[in-house]
């Protein structure tokens, strides 16, 4: 049985990049791992937009906890793709983000990735709350989706 991502509501950071010769696979189309880096460099593109990183979160660094990816369409070289981030779930010390991917060379969704957050004191390798200040920005972006 295939795996099933409910799209946010509201995608609230967008950014893009484009398929590189070191992205291809043998099938000489986009390689299903580099989608995670994708995702990830769009993670460390929001967090800077919010003023954070994620080693700084607020005072504390934040770890991924469990990624799905459901692939869509292909992608090749130079392929300009969008990549945009929606938030839910937010608890005590996590966050789901999501990250849908379109490929804007053909306007078809190419993949929706999951990813889950949470807050966590790398000095002390625990989980723990996420910072005051960091659950203000989150919160206000959720409620605004």
């Amino acid at each position: 049985m295939r795996i099933k991502l409910e799209e946010p509501n509201r995608y609230i950071f967008q950014t893009y990049c484009k398929i590189r010769v070191s992205d291809l696979n043998y099938g000489n189309h986009l390689s299903n791992d580099r989608l995670l880096c994708f995702a990830h460099q769009a993670r460390v593109e929001w967090l800077e937009s919010l003023g954070f990183s994620e080693m700084n979160f607020g005072g504390f660094g934040i770890i991924m906890t469990d990624a799905a990816i459901v692939y869509k369409s292909e992608g090749h070289l130079n392929n300009e793709l969008k990549i945009e981030i929606g938030i839910s779930d937010i608890s005590r010390s996590g966050f789901d983000l999501y990250y849908k991917i379109t490929n804007l060379s053909n306007s078809k969704e190419l993949a929706m990735i999951k990813t889950g957050i949470l807050c966590f004191d790398y000095s002390s390798k625990k989980v723990c709350s996420i910072p005051t200040e960091a659950l203000l920005k989150i919160e206000n972006i959720a409620d605004n989706q």
